[in-house]
């Protein structure tokens, strides 16, 4: 008879804890980050208060940046009143259960952040420059620098002259700030020119001529200003420093006021009712076709509020009235991309659809659009 020899003991498995995301170096997890779409870094930032921190780091933004992986964001600016105060409130347009919103914006205050009526505002790849403007109805020379990434305010050099109700335009890292000041100080001071690189100030004259100029819009490397009917035009080439009587925009008419933006080689507008694209070419606008949801969800009631360029996409904005609130209204916002098509009838422009939502469903009535600009993060 044997003895059966007794089976050795089972050795018990280790267990081995899945990787966490504390034992990847920062640099990698920021190397990651950088290459996803800003727009899913809200839902990441709740992961860990360690992503939290990296997704708001210059690190990370640098990196996107390197790489050439930026996002156009919508930042618009409401001045709201409530019954108890009134002031601006930043937001950016994203999503919200699948439909399109204004999202609002965390601004981190500071002794910089403004709060001005009547300022102008300019994007600079992912910063908005805030200028002049006013407190207590006097004028201002401030100029304070909104950084997208970090969603904080830094101070820039001082404008020479006050000015509320100015226009600022971007074109080859200047930024040219026109109109805004008083009859006696717009012989001298009509316009001013912000060099970026060596961060100073210089004058910007008139163009030779005694109309009165109400907007501008730069294209084809110039900056172009409008009198209010379109009856003379000019344009100030940077390059040979001086101002040009323009003969192009013929048949561009009116085009003051926020409902008209370019993109591309085209000016997109709107002319009673109807939404428009205008080419300098061969100086007709022509209705965009393919806007049929547009007009469909717009009430009777309504008014575009702006017309925006948002990386190449044409963004517009309308509001109308609150059907249960009486003193409040209703923003909406449509995101269109755009196509040309050649027709036996010649060159026409295509819109489709991509988003048609209300992104504010209720505000007060008195409510302004102070701001609406693209900006790349």
């Amino acid at each position: 008879m044997t003895n059966n020899p007794k089976a050795p003991p089972r050795q018990k498995k280790k267990k081995t804890k899945p990787p966490s995301f504390s034992s990847i170096p920062d640099d990698v997890i920021v190397n990651i980050l950088a290459r996803i779409s800003k727009s899913h870094y809200r839902s990441l930032s709740l992961v860990s208060k360690n992503f939290y921190s990296l997704l708001s780091s210059p690190h990370l933004y640098a990196a996107r940046s390197l790489i050439g992986n930026t996002d156009a964001r919508l930042y618009v600016r409401l001045w709201l009143h409530t019954p108890s105060s009134s002031h601006h409130s930043w937001f950016t347009l994203g999503y919200r259960q699948g439909q399109l919103s204004l999202v609002p914006v965390r601004i981190l205050s500071s002794s910089y952040s403004p709060d001005r009526l009547n300022s102008t505002t300019v994007a600079v790849r992912s910063e908005i420059y805030q200028i002049g403007g006013s407190n207590e109805d006097k004028p201002t020379k401030a100029v304070r620098v909104l950084d997208c990434r970090s969603h904080t305010w830094r101070r820039a050099p001082d404008m020479k002259v006050a000015r509320k109700h100015a226009r600022s335009y971007y074109l080859d890292e200047k930024i040219y700030v026109i109109r805004g000041c008083t009859k006696t100080e717009e012989t001298m001071s009509w316009g001013e020119v912000l060099d970026l690189k060596t961060q100073t100030w210089k004058p910007l004259p008139k163009p030779t001529s005694s109309d009165d100029y109400v907007d501008g819009v730069v294209f084809g490397g110039r900056l172009h200003v409008f009198t209010i009917n379109n009856y003379k035009n000019y344009a100030y080439d940077p390059k040979e420093g001086r101002w040009v009587e323009e003969v192009g925009f013929v048949g561009l008419g009116r085009v003051s006021g926020p409902c008209w933006c370019v993109i591309g080689n085209e000016i997109f507008a709107e002319h009673e009712g109807k939404y428009t694209w205008y080419d300098p070419m061969n100086g007709k606008s022509v209705m965009v076709h393919g806007l049929k949801d547009v007009y469909t969800n717009r009430a009777n009631n309504y008014r575009t509020i702006k017309l925006v360029n948002h990386g190449g996409k044409l963004v517009i904005l309308w509001d109308e009235w609150n059907k249960s609130h009486r003193e409040h209204k209703s923003v909406w916002c449509a995101v269109i991309s755009l196509e040309k098509r050649l027709t036996p009838l010649g060159t026409r422009m295509w819109g489709r659809v991509e988003r048609c939502d209300v992104v504010l469903d209720s505000v007060h009535k008195s409510y302004k659009l102070s701001s609406c600009l693209s900006v790349l993060v």
